[in-house]
């Protein structure tokens, strides 16, 4: 027990002093006569009371009295217990939904550990404190925000969903930190299994942070590659596994080709050990799956893999520059996007360096355009010798745009685009013009044996990047660059959203497994996917036209369960609490108590009278 104002209890002695000086005070007596002495009753504890003081003797009023005096005192220290559950009286809780989090070596599992965590967190607030949840997924986002409605938390609870992928738990922090940082006495909660890399850039201002970890074994066998490739022998298919966990594990695999079984192999990993196999395969074949059916360990995501083998399946593309998230993000919404990041071109992609290049399309953002021998180029902002313009100056905050009817713009809207600053251009060569603007043009494209698309200002000079126009201009820029007929199967990743290139408009049923099911609307030959949360196949559409998502799971982060007692937030280590901890009040309790008091000592004082 902790008392907060531990100066009150001396108020104990004056009070106690009191009650007894009363008790040890000779009694006031009032005259009466009386006709007879004899009719008067002999009361000898008068006769001590004609003393100045008499002896004290034992009284239950006046124990009752004291005790009473004693919860009035207690009252006014505010004692306080430690209380699990809560760690403050403003807190943002901050829960891991990552792939890790399904792990089952808890029941039910880890996220449902912690969805249950924070139900008893609500069920033990008290009115006054304040509560919020964040979702760390591959989005945050907050799932109720700072309040005392015990019922709206446990909605908003019920809401909350775990993603089969990589979660930006740094981004929940700052979020976090955003809404409790700045008060005095805010509290920070993480509940996760740490299976994430260390962050940096966090600050939790005045809130303390606490870390509760979630999760107890580390077992796990992964599916950690698939992949095929043409050898002498013909077509050949690697597969490989990795065994995460601190004991050796025996599993079962099977490859199926096209959704039948072809091949069933047990397999012995030793601990942190890893296994492969390579087999030929059938050259007709469009997608191949792994699928780990048992021995697996503690996680179920990670158990399947898939890879698709038809044309239009994989377009491989290099992001050269300094770095662009806008543009990074947009090109990984393409399902069929590979990417790579590099901060200048390198040697081997350079035009004149023998072989062929390992890419479809070269993106040049922030950098000046450079020769290479990719049949597709991107660039943006930055001219070079072979870009298909020519550079004559600058211009500055373009007033109107003038959009053609090119597929590059199709279902691009620029109204309302702020450019701050760009190249000023003019075509050459085969480039034709496909935006322009009050200050010359804006989007310059070129066909050939060399493909290219030139815009005249960089992502970062405009704020074109955060309209819903933009990953759809780079999608129609890949399938200008690199025009190749998209896949009946795309192998993608969980819990990312994918624009599909889609003939007709309106709208789209998607299926999924487990039951999933929703619609999406196709507008202007393009249709974005969301919602695929989960490890498995979608069928987008019906009919002829039909496309298969196939989502798998391939994280070295999230396969390696094992807990972590200790992670690495903001520079500084924080350690695991079993449970967070706090004093809450314990007054009420007293003073029901000192009521009670009161109570029986006025019964008995008038029993007494």
């Amino acid at each position: 027990m902790n008392l907060q104002s531990p100066g009150a209890l001396l108020w104990l002695i004056p009070l106690a002093g009191t009650i007894l000086a009363l008790y040890l005070m000779k009694m006031r007596r009032r005259r009466l006569v009386v006709p007879a002495v004899f009719l008067w009753p002999e009361r000898q504890d008068e006769v001590r009371a004609n003393a100045l003081f008499q002896r004290l003797r034992f009284s239950w009023l006046l124990l009752l009295q004291l005790l009473a005096a004693l919860a009035i005192v207690l009252v006014l220290a505010r004692p306080q217990l430690l209380q699990r559950g809560l760690a403050g009286k403003v807190t943002a809780i901050v829960v891991d939904t990552s792939s890790s989090m399904g792990a089952s070596d808890v029941v039910p599992n880890r996220f449902g550990a912690a969805r249950k965590a924070v139900a008893d967190m609500i069920e033990a607030a008290a009115p006054s404190d304040r509560l919020a949840l964040i979702e760390a997924g591959p989005t945050p986002r907050v799932v109720f925000p700072l309040s005392s409605d015990p019922v709206a938390q446990r909605r908003g609870l019920e809401q909350m969903k775990r993603y089969d992928a990589e979660s930006d738990v740094g981004e929940a922090l700052r979020l976090a930190s955003s809404l409790v940082g700045t008060t005095q006495g805010g509290t920070i909660l993480l509940l996760s299994d740490g299976a994430f890399e260390p962050i940096q850039d966090f600050v939790p201002g005045k809130a303390k942070v606490v870390f509760m970890q979630v999760g107890s074994k580390s077992e796990n066998v992964a599916v950690q590659a698939l992949g095929s490739s043409e050898g002498p022998q013909g077509k050949l298919l690697y597969c490989g596994l990795k065994n995460f966990g601190s004991q050796p594990a025996r599993v079962r695999l099977t490859i199926l080709a096209d959704g039948r079984a072809m091949d069933s192999t047990d397999a012995a990993l030793d601990a942190q050990g890893t296994w492969g196999k390579t087999l030929r395969v059938p050259r007709e074949t469009k997608v191949f799956e792994a699928r780990i059916e048992q021995g697996g360990g503690f996680l179920q995501s990670d158990d399947v893999a898939y890879h698709v083998n038809e044309p239009g399946a994989v377009l491989r593309v290099l992001l050269v520059g300094p770095g662009d998230f806008f543009t990074e993000r947009a090109l990984v919404l393409d399902p069929r996007v590979t990417l790579d990041r590099a901060t200048s071109l390198p040697t081997s992609e350079a035009l004149g360096a023998g072989g062929p290049s390992n890419y479809d399309v070269v993106v040049f953002s922030g950098t000046a355009e450079k020769p290479c021998k990719a049949k597709g180029v991107l660039t943006l902002g930055r001219a070079g010798d072979s870009s298909p313009v020519k550079v004559t100056g600058k211009y500055a905050k373009p007033a109107s745009f003038v959009p053609t009817h090119d597929d590059l713009v199709r279902g691009v809207r620029f109204d309302g685009v702020y450019v701050d600053t760009g190249e000023r251009v003019r075509p050459v060569g085969s480039g034709r013009i496909v935006l322009d603007s009050d200050k010359g043009p804006i989007i310059v494209a070129s066909s050939g044996a060399r493909r290219q698309v030139y815009t005249s200002f960089a992502p970062l000079e405009s704020d074109f990047p955060l309209s819903v126009g933009f990953p759809i201009f780079i999608a129609n820029a890949l399938d200008f660059l690199a025009p190749r007929a998209l896949g009946a199967n795309l192998a993608v990743s969980p819990a990312r959203s994918q624009v599909l290139p889609w003939p007709t408009d309106g709208t789209v049923v998607i299926a999924g497994p487990a039951g999933f099911s929703a619609q999406a609307e196709s507008r202007d030959g393009r249709l974005t996917v969301k919602g695929l949360d989960r490890v498995g196949v979608y069928t987008v559409g019906r009919g002829k036209g039909a496309k298969r998502l196939l989502a798998g799971l391939r994280s070295d982060a999230e396969s390696n369960i094992a807990p972590r007692s200790v992670v690495q937030l903001g520079g500084e280590q924080v350690a695991r609490l079993a449970s967070p901890v706090r004093f809450a009040d314990f007054w009420r309790p007293i003073l029901l108590l000192l009521l009670a008091i009161l109570a029986v000592e006025w019964w008995l004082y008038g029993r007494l009278s």
